[in-house]
């Protein structure tokens, strides 16, 4: 009897802190997207712009292994989010590396765009 009450403390113990410890993961991940994204608006040159996008890509990457439960149904799942999000990216990425920092600038609203969405979504307090 003690041995399953022990077994089932220590299995509670063990799903609390691995779901904290995703969480933390998440926050950690979108914390660094949102530092990143307003490094990438103040950029003055394709190097700062890009060092931003790469590690927002990064963060976005880390943040997808956690699989969120979606409230609405008829809601994307949070892999289409990052899809787009990720999309978001990768397109802005091309146009500055093309030497268009401006109109990457303009682009990559819709990076905010997405997060925001998802906040919307997934984080609706």
């Amino acid at each position: 009897m003690i041995k399953k009450i022990l077994a089932t403390m220590i299995l509670s113990f063990t799903l609390s802190f691995s779901s904290l410890s995703f969480a933390g993961e998440l926050g950690q991940s979108m914390s660094t997207l949102v530092k990143n994204f307003k490094m990438f608006n103040k950029a003055e040159n394709q190097s700062d712009a890009l060092k931003a996008l790469d590690h927002m890509k990064t963060a976005a990457l880390d943040a997808k292994q956690v699989k969120l439960k979606k409230h609405d149904a008829n809601a994307p799942t949070s892999d289409t989010l990052y899809d787009q999000l990720l999309a978001e990216i990768d397109k802005t990425r091309i146009l500055v590396q093309v030497g268009q920092l401006d109109q990457a600038k303009v682009e990559g609203k819709k990076i905010a765009l997405v997060k925001e969405q998802g906040h919307a979504v997934y984080n609706p307090h």
